[in-house]
């Protein structure tokens, strides 16, 4: 049995010093009892300006671009080392997500969800598919992988790559019992969500095609007018709601996952038995194979 506290808070836009110290107390106060604990996407920056396309730059600041730069975290830093001596202090893994920079290419940011445990940082995964005004910022990932979690195989994504089922089947054929996908999902303030269930029905979907635990956790609160949808929500391996915020205000969503259920969820449905991957792999080559679609000149 895994304890899981997903993180339903409000990070401020460009301030990682105070995002940081509540991401602490947090984990302070769930470490003694969680064996993970997720927080949303962009926790230590705050979400990327313009937040919709169209709009602009609310940040009262003469360069947005450097000054997200600066508010990122660097993987071999102050931020990551602490949170790392806090995780082996607590005996408890952390999902963050966190902007951070470039190891090694100076002005170059990578949207990041940051896996450490007791033993230290464990990997990261960098946001492969970036929701629109997020391209002017940062660099897009190119790997997928998974990686040991609390007694479990644990793969990450990122908000907008919930979209793409790809992901989360390579995740599960790599052997993921447990996907996180951590959110900074917002619309225009005083709007509610068109769809209340939204967050459900996206995880609900990832978790029976591939019969793993899916656990979402958006931020909340607002940012140059837009507010952030919170919701958060874990789902079983059989579609079942583990647990649900059906609001937008910071809140911590404790729920157990039960890893006997991903082996009988799957062996009663036969989801991998009765795939077909010879057969998917003639349509997909073909697909590669089409020619690329060109505009007729006028």
């Amino acid at each position: 049995m895994i304890k899981a506290a997903l993180i339903q808070f409000e990070p401020q836009r460009l301030d990682p010093l105070h995002n940081l110290r509540r991401m602490a107390e947090f984990i302070e106060a769930e470490g003694p009892s969680a064996d993970l604990i997720v927080f949303p996407e962009l926790a230590n920056t705050g979400y990327v300006e313009p937040v919709a396309v169209g709009e602009a730059i609310q940040a009262e600041v003469p360069d947005y671009g450097a000054a997200l730069w600066q508010a990122c975290a660097e993987l071999n830093g102050e931020e990551i080392a602490a949170f790392a001596q806090q995780a082996a202090r607590l005996d408890t893994y952390l999902v963050l997500g966190l902007g951070i920079r470039d190891p090694r290419l100076r002005g170059v940011m990578r949207n990041a969800s940051v896996l450490i445990g007791p033993q230290g940082l464990i990997g990261f995964y960098v946001k492969v598919h970036q929701w629109q005004n997020e391209k002017l910022y940062f660099t897009k990932g190119e790997r997928i992988d998974t990686w040991p979690g609390p007694r479990c195989r644990l793969g990450m994504q990122i908000c907008y790559d919930i979209r793409f089922p790809e992901i989360t089947r390579i995740l599960a054929q790599q052997g993921a019992d447990v996907v996180t996908n951590i959110w900074a999902s917002s619309g225009p303030d005083g709007t509610a969500p068109a769809d209340e269930g939204l967050f459900i029905h996206r995880a609900y979907t990832r978790a029976i095609e591939n019969g793993v635990f899916f656990l979402s956790c958006n931020r909340v609160g607002t940012q140059a007018g837009h507010r952030f949808y919170g919701r958060s929500c874990a789902l079983a391996p059989d579609g079942r709601v583990l647990g649900a915020l059906a609001h937008d205000a910071e809140d911590v969503l404790r729920i157990e996952l039960d890893l006997q259920a991903v082996a009988r969820y799957r062996a009663y449905t036969g989801i991998w038995a009765d795939r077909d991957p010879a057969l998917y792999a003639r349509y997909l080559e073909a697909e590669a194979g089409l020619p690329a679609i060109v505009p007729h000149a006028k």
